[in-house]
């Protein structure tokens, strides 16, 4: 089954052989996409231009006809795609024609439309933040992970992905997790869905529609059951129990019920109607913890419910008066409640229909009118609009001749208004794209139904805040872990008052009031919390890894995995004197026992460049699913379309490439600073010197990397920087222009091959001019000491004088915007006068006109924030692109370049 978007994503096309296409992808992961397009349909990969590739019948342009072409170039969407306003670095606007070779343009369009759907990882990242708590109560046994499967039916919007990421980070397999979309028009339904069959979980539909009427839906609730029967059977025959969270439309088909032929083993209901479709169905024969009535939904979910639904309201009505006028409320519960205290509170006439007694008399003593039927209040007054909260039909046949011209319903439950849509009724109706329908009634008056006669706040919006949520759905998670712990003693039918206590016993309350209300960090932004643990730590704690070469990149690696747990083995078979401390192998990772190797979930590959690439492919030939952190660079220049061949044909696999600066703290500061004291004003000049004497290194046999020479050791770092100061295009354009347009002061080196190398470039894609200096050398150091610190007169500051000898290496940023200098002094920090820092600590300033606006001491250890992140991204199952080779493809430019230059008489010892 699947869900296909309402509106395409593909709906430009700028004459008959062009299709375009938008959306977060790197041009490194649309090269890859197509050539496994190519290899299945027996064509070649060419690329004429730098943003041009051809899907031919041969190799070149000599001896294939070009069949397919694919251009693009950077993208800036409208407007960020999540609520949490994140953009992903990267956007393309994508070009294909496909006058020719039809299927396989089909099978890229197919491909690419997939891809470009599913949310990115910086998008899912951004969704777990935004539910900290959720994270916070992730469990930790192994009674999801173990011995369940679960079927989860729901709305597709961000919360709900964010809470199938955590049940899978909860171990429960992407197999044994069945989501299904209860079919309401949401805003992100496609990608939520998409995202969801790459993770490798089961995606579908049960329409409320259906299971509300399937006599008149027999056909799809028979697809529908016969799907979710074999799920059900395949998770029995494997020895796992099925739980089921929903809103009773399963239950309701007597998967719970002791005479069913197939039977679940627990459910979690979490909707009023959901509970009763579950009375009108029969006896149950398995426990039910009630989630709709419980304390954590009528006190933490429906205020969030109740908001959204104003919201939407709102949103669809942007050119009504609504202070003063008169609104008729159908149904005074839970939801309903809520609805008439705020609308009254902007100022409405209130008036309120329910059959309930107590309903009406709750009603009445907050002094709204109120009424038995909606018959009863039509009569007596004329709404503007009417609200549906009832989840059941809200208006009978007898009661439309009752309403006024030009009224507005808004339905906030599925059946509230369904009788306007009732073929049997045959009224005419006029689609307003975006807003609703507008019903012919047959006494001649016209009436709007707002969204698509379902629950309103989900019309085309993804409703509820993730933070709203969150509090609802990590208290559903925490109720699902005891479900499962207690199915086998619990009682059948359903439990309400148990759901309460779990949930209260677990400290969700007081986690939730810390986190949203005291006002001590901000909500989501991941403050510390004594009772949150960090997520590197949990990744790794008690994990297999294994370090590839333990030179000074490897010792690096194996010291930080095991500060957070992890079970290290090194194996180096050039290293003959291995640490004792680690179970350690001197020879090559095919040597390794079998036994040993199998326990592994964790690769970092640190040994020398040229075998990166024979070491991926031995490890990737024993496990297709490896998770591995590989050391910068990834391979060497001539090697970069094999590694994407190879990381292309093992889908499975998750690799990453060590960046270093990418979650940079100082950096951040820096980013911040400009846009504080020059917002609006683009950078004109970047500075970047990365510069360390390696002299002695080199003579106690460390590592030479002749392939590069100075930009393998500091020039990707370089670039890590300063993509994180321009912008997403203009970084993409420094990246893809052509080297031999730079300025290039390079030092020749007899065994080093290069070892000093200055660019100067100038970019015009922006508002200004941008001057470009980078500068590195490994023979000997550039110091760049910057200005006297503020120091305390006694001493007691960050800043100490001769901490320790000489820095023999220095990383400085200077950037100039507007009429501010700023300026990061990265890790170790010596300035004037022997001033230093301790390790680990660098300088951020900020002058203009020789005043200093901002001088800041920011404490981070880039590398252990790499290494946390990578590890934890790899071990975790969120969506992961395959390494941008933008920056290595850049430097084996500069490498390729620097060698046809290279002077006679240098070659045979550089290349030795």
């Amino acid at each position: 089954m699947t869900i296909a978007p309402e509106q395409p994503l593909l709906p430009t096309r700028a004459h008959t052989a062009w299709t375009v296409f938008r959306g977060p992808m790197n041009p490194d992961t649309l090269r890859t996409g197509l050539a496994r397009v190519a290899a299945r349909h027996q064509l070649q990969v060419q690329q004429p231009a730098e943003t041009t590739l051809l899907l031919a019948t041969g190799p070149d342009t000599e001896h294939g006809v070009p069949c397919v072409t694919v251009r693009w170039r950077p993208y800036t969407p409208p407007r960020p795609d999540t609520l949490c306003h994140v953009l992903p670095d990267t956007h393309l606007e994508i070009l294909l024609d496909h006058q020719e070779a039809e299927e396989a343009a089909a099978d890229f369009t197919e491909w690419l439309t997939d891809a470009l759907r599913r949310f990115h990882p910086a998008e899912l990242e951004q969704i777990t933040q935004s539910m900290p708590l959720l994270a916070q109560f992730t469990p930790s046994t192994n009674i999801l992970a173990d011995g369940w499967a679960v079927i989860f039916r729901d709305h597709y919007v961000e919360n709900t992905l964010g809470f199938l990421l955590a049940l899978h980070r909860a171990g429960v397999p992407a197999r044994w997790i069945y989501a299904l979309a209860k079919g309401d028009r949401t805003h992100n339904r496609d990608r939520v869905h998409a995202t969801l069959r790459d993770l490798g979980c089961v995606s579908g539909l049960l329409d409320n529609t259906v299971v509300n009427a399937p006599d008149t839906h027999a056909a799809e609730l028979a697809q529908a059951t016969a799907e979710v029967d074999a799920f059900i059977d395949t998770a029995h025959a494997a020895g796992r129990k099925v739980l089921v969270i929903d809103d009773g439309g399963l239950l309701a088909q007597g998967y719970g019920h002791k005479d069913a032929p197939r039977c679940i083993d627990a459910a979690l209901e979490l909707t009023v109607s959901g509970l009763k479709r579950i009375t009108a169905a029969g006896e149950l024969a398995i426990p039910v913890f009630n989630l709709a009535r419980s304390q954590l939904k009528t006190h933490l979910g429906y205020p969030e419910i109740a908001d959204s639904c104003l919201r939407r309201l709102r949103a669809l009505l942007p050119a009504v008066k609504v202070t003063g006028r008169t609104v008729l409320v159908l149904g005074y519960g839970t939801l309903g409640s809520r609805l008439a205290q705020a609308l009254h509170h902007q100022g409405c006439q209130v008036h309120v229909a329910d059959p309930d007694p107590l309903a009406r008399i709750a009603a009445a003593e907050r002094g709204h009118p109120t009424y038995r039927t909606a018959a009863d209040a039509l009569r007596t007054v004329q709404p503007f609009l009417l609200v549906g909260t009832t989840g059941e039909d809200a208006l009978t046949p007898g009661e439309l001749p009752l309403l006024p011209e030009g009224a507005y319903l808004a339905p906030f439950a599925t059946r509230d208004f369904s009788l306007l849509a009732d073929p049997d009724h045959g009224l005419p109706a006029t689609e307003i794209p975006g807003i609703g329908r507008r019903y012919q009634l047959p006494h001649g008056a016209c009436v709007t139904l707002l969204g698509d006669g379902r629950s309103m706040n989900l019309f085309e919006s993804d409703a509820i805040p993730s933070q709203g949520y969150d509090a609802y759905r990590a208290g559903t998670l925490i109720a699902a872990e005891a479900l499962c712990q207690r199915a086998d003693t619990l009682t059948p039918g359903v439990h309400t008052g148990l759901v309460d206590e779990i949930i209260l016993d677990s400290g969700l309350y007081e986690a939730y009031y810390d986190r949203y209300l005291t006002g001590s960090h901000p909500a989501g932004t991941g403050g510390t919390q004594p009772t949150q643990p960090d997520r590197a730590t949990d990744a790794l704690n008690e994990l297999a890894a294994c370090v590839v070469g333990y030179g000074t990149a490897g010792q690096l690696h194996a010291r930080i995995l095991t500060e957070h747990g992890a079970h290290l083995s090194v194996v180096d078979p050039k290293h003959q004197d291995l640490p004792q401390t680690y179970r350690s192998f001197p020879h090559g990772v095919d040597e390794i026992p079998a036994p040993v190797r199998s326990t592994i979930g964790l690769w970092s590959v640190c040994c020398p460049t040229a075998d990166h690439l024979p070491v991926l492919r031995t490890i990737l030939a024993k496990d297709p699913e490896a998770r591995i952190l590989l050391e910068k660079p990834a391979c060497q220049g001539h090697e970069i379309d094999a590694l994407t061949a190879l990381l292309a044909s093992h889908r499975n696999a998750r690799v990453m490439v060590t960046d270093q600066y990418q979650h940079s703290r100082a950096l951040d500061v820096l980013t911040d600073l400009m846009q504080r004291f020059e917002p609006g004003a683009a950078p004109d000049y970047v500075a970047i010197t990365f510069t360390k004497d390696r002299t002695g290194d080199i003579a106690r046999g460390r590592f030479i990397d002749r392939t590069y020479g100075v930009l393998g050791y500091e020039w990707l770092h370089m670039l890590a920087v300063l993509r994180r100061v321009l912008t997403p295009d203009l970084g993409s354009a420094y990246l893809a222009a052509d080297p031999q347009r730079a300025g290039l002061w390079a030092t020749y080196d007899p065994a080093l091959f290069v070892s000093a190398l200055t660019e100067k470039s100038t970019l015009t894609g922006g508002p200004t001019p941008l001057r470009i200096e980078l500068a590195s050398s490994i023979a000997s150091p550039t110091v760049l000491l910057g200005s006297t610190p503020r120091t305390a007169p006694d001493g007691s500051g960050v800043w100490r004088q001769n901490l320790r000898p000489a820095d023999d290496r220095h990383r400085h940023v200077t950037v100039h915007a507007g009429r501010t200098q700023f300026t990061v002094h990265l890790d170790p920090v010596t300035a004037p006068g022997g001033w230093q820092l301790e390790r680990n600590h660098h300088r951020v300033t900020a002058v203009r006109d020789d005043a200093v606006l901002h001088d800041e001491v920011v404490q981070d250890s880039p590398l252990h924030t790499a290494i946390q992140h990578a590890a934890t991204t790899l071990v975790g199952t969120a969506p992961l692109p395959l390494p941008d080779m933008g920056p290595l493809r850049r430097i084996a430019s500069l490498a390729e370049l620097l060698r046809a230059q290279q002077p006679a008489g240098l070659t045979d010892r550089a290349t030795a």
